[in-house]
């Protein structure tokens, strides 16, 4: 048999280290290629999950920088752990490699072994081994190797995979730029640069009222209405992009939202300087404007606002005192004075009265540095105000009209407005008089002998010098063939006390109007004015007061009119019985304090319905005696069969008995005697209003009676005229001369 030489067999170890360094390469390029999958992926997936975080919940840039290190420092970690199993795993020796490859293919890491070790045992000048069978195992070792595929020791599919993964890793950001090259942009710039570029919102919050710092200025222990608008008010150009004013810092937009969307709620979160914080909804006054009321407070805060996926703050909300009047000066100079110059006004606090075509000098002290002051007039044009410092203003015009100046003063250094300061200035005028007058005990309708009484009162700035009635008959004449209005007038002058001294400035007086002395006729109407004149320096000033119009009707339109009334009245005394009679059972039995409490109450309903009864009815009397309608004995019998009697029992019995009941209804147990104190009084309650109500109807009987025979008289009264005219016609025919 041949056996090889230790040439041929260093060749052979020669070739086989050349092809386990080949293969060395190839571990360590697939494990680059693994470490260069890792890193690719583990970066892409955590720049996703990274920009779909900040999408989702728009962090801040702390927020990001911390974000940004922490995945940082755990994708380094895990690469670092990975990377140093590959590098041990690179660093493996020809026998560490031949043991790592008899895992996958037993037998030829032995192989590998003899074919390294073996020849070197021939080296050695005391050889413990067969030289024989070294060459012999070395050469089956090299011809089994040589059979053997290397590739076949290759996982291509898990280099497929890893390739795939980096090629994954590379394609999803470059995808992902090419498909949304703006959020890829934005994203890069929040993440990469610290850019504080927001992403794009459909909510845009703008705070009215934020100076160039950025804070709400408020007046110092006043309540302050913050107003937040959501339809971008205060977007401005820049360049290509926008910039929205109203914020805690300004917010650069590259393209203009086309429709800002209105959140549902915008919320306040407000921390004081105490360090308390309160929370709170706006107010929505319509789709686009907020608004939020902060309480009084004397020191400055800050707050947040959070609304739809836009937020802001935090804002200073700093308080500050307002802008106060130090003084007020006041000039004037009234028109014919003989001073020279104006004369000062002491206390511009009291009431302020002058002439007319008094001359006014104003002058406005601020407490701080103004910026501006304003007058306004209500109506008209105000005075024109000059400047005289940084805190004075003055104003100078002629008084024509009362005037009341509404002062604001607007401070130079915070902006801020002064709470309306009000000056009246009026006009010393004597106006003139004011009269009243009133008819009592009539009312619109009276008859041709009616006694109408009045009332009159005149008031007067400086006196009055003479009160007198003035009173208007219009009568339409129907005699003729065209109907004709007769106008008749007639002054009645009233007694006034006569002193100089001591001028009359209110009076008041009774006048009775007799029409009995000069009868109009029916369908006359009467119109009654009272006047009164002044003692004004600039001549006499005259004033009337309201027109009081009656008219005159006959006795029996008017008594058939009152009769309406009273019998109006006498349906809510009937109602009123009725109600009180219902309560009867209730007594009868076993009341409880809740059936007393709603007797009781009932029984003062019907109290206040009598009182009213009773005084209208008492009216209707007065006019019946005023107009002299119906006699006295019907006046009598109104007055004692109805009138007194219901007011003596209300008085009375219904009194009685409402204390009664209120004892029952306010005791735990009563006893029978009140009880039956109770039911004694309620029946003689029940019982006088039915004879109230008989002699209501024996009233409305009599007069029944009254008119029957009132229309027999005319009737006959009729009669008797048409047999008078009859007889003198007969007898005129008797004694005519025929022609």
């Amino acid at each position: 048999m041949d056996l090889p030489t230790l040439e041929s067999l260093r060749d052979e170890q020669r070739a086989l280290r050349v092809q386990l360094a080949r293969l060395r390469r190839r571990l360590w390029v697939q494990l680059a290629l693994e470490f260069a999958a890792d890193a690719v992926v583990a970066l892409t997936a955590t720049a996703a999950v990274l920009v779909f975080l900040d999408w989702w919940s728009r962090f801040s840039l702390p927020v990001r920088l911390l974000l940004l290190g922490l995945s940082l420092v755990g994708i380094v970690a895990f690469l670092g752990v990975r990377a140093a199993r590959r590098w041990r795993s690179s660093r493996l020796d020809e026998l560490s490699l031949a043991v790592t490859l008899d895992r996958y293919r037993p037998g030829v890491g032995q192989q590998v072994a003899d074919v390294l070790q073996l020849p070197d045992l021939l080296s050695e000048p005391r050889a413990s081994a067969s030289p024989a069978m070294v060459r012999l195992a070395v050469r089956q070792a090299c011809a089994a190797l040589a059979g053997s595929d290397w590739r076949s020791l290759w996982n291509r599919r898990r280099t497929a995979l890893h390739a795939a993964a980096l090629l994954l890793g590379l394609l999803v950001p470059a995808v992902f730029g090419w498909w949304a090259p703006e959020a890829a942009r934005l994203s890069a710039a929040r993440w990469l640069l610290g850019s504080s570029e927001r992403w794009p919102q459909q909510t845009y919050l703008t705070v009215m009222g934020l100076d160039a710092r950025g804070r709400l200025l408020a007046p110092r222990d006043e309540r302050f209405v913050m107003e937040v608008r959501s339809d971008l008010p205060r977007l401005e150009p820049r360049g290509d992009r926008w910039v929205v004013r109203g914020r805690d810092e300004p917010l650069t937009l590259r393209r203009k939202p086309a429709q800002p969307q209105a959140p549902e709620a915008v919320m306040v979160r407000e921390r004081a300087a105490e360090g308390t914080i309160r929370s709170g909804t706006m107010v929505g006054a319509d789709p686009v404007r907020f608004q939020y009321e902060f309480p009084p407070a004397s020191s400055s805060s800050t707050f947040e606002l959070t609304g739809g996926d836009d937020w802001l703050g935090p804002l200073t909300l700093e308080r500050v005192d307002r802008p106060a009047l130090a003084e007020t000066r006041l000039r004037v100079k009234e028109p014919g004075a003989t001073y020279q110059g104006f004369r000062n006004v002491e206390d511009t606090r009291q009431h302020l009265l002058f002439l007319p075509d008094t001359e006014v000098e104003l002058t406005l002290v601020g407490n701080e540095p103004l910026a501006d002051t304003q007058l306004k007039v209500h109506p008209g044009n105000p005075p024109e105000l000059k400047r005289n410092d940084d805190r004075t203003f003055t104003a100078r015009w002629t008084l024509r009209e009362a005037t009341t100046l509404e002062i604001l003063l607007t401070s130079a250094k915070t902006g801020l407005a002064s709470r309306p300061a009000f000056l009246s200035i009026g006009l010393l005028r004597d106006r003139e008089p004011r009269v009243t007058l009133r008819a009592v005990g009539v009312g619109n309708h009276v008859t041709a002998v009616a006694t109408v009484p009045l009332t009159i009162a005149a008031t007067d700035d400086f006196g009055l010098a003479a009160l007198r009635l003035q009173v208007e008959r219009t009568t339409i004449i129907e005699e003729k063939e065209k109907p004709e209005t007769k106008v008749q007038r007639a002054t009645t002058a009233l007694p006034m006390p006569s002193d100089p001294a001591h001028p009359v400035l209110d009076h008041q007086v009774r006048h009775d109007v007799f029409l009995q002395a000069d009868p109009p006729k029916a369908g006359t109407v009467l119109r009654l004015t009272a006047e009164a004149e002044d003692r004004c320096a600039r001549g006499a000033q005259t004033g009337r007061s309201s027109v009081l119009v009656l008219q005159v009707v006959t006795p029996d339109e008017l008594f058939y009119e009152i009769l309406i009334r009273q019998r109006a009245e006498r349906a809510k005394f009937l109602a009123a019985l009725e109600a009180a009679d219902q309560q009867t059972p209730v007594l009868a039995g076993q009341p409880t304090a809740d059936n007393y409490l709603a007797v009781m109450r009932i029984l003062h309903t019907g109290a206040r319905q009598l009182d009213q009864i009773a005084g209208r009815i008492a009216d209707t009397l007065q006019e019946m005696k005023l107009n002299q309608i119906g006699s006295p004995k019907s006046h009598r019998l109104l007055q004692d069969g109805v009138i007194d009697p219901m007011r003596a029992l209300i008085a009375g019995e219904m009194s009685q008995l409402r204390n009664v009941l209120q004892t029952l209804a306010g005791a735990g147990s009563t006893p029978g005697a009140t009880r039956e104190a109770a039911r004694r009084l309620h029946a003689e309650v029940v019982t006088k209003m039915k004879n109230i109500l008989d002699q209501m109807s024996q009233w409305e009987s009599f007069v029944d009676v009254v008119n029957q025979v009132a229309e027999v008289i005319k009737m006959e009264h009729k009669v008797l005229q048409d047999t008078e005219k009859a007889r003198e016609s007969r007898t005129q025919e008797v004694f005519d001369d025929k022609p």
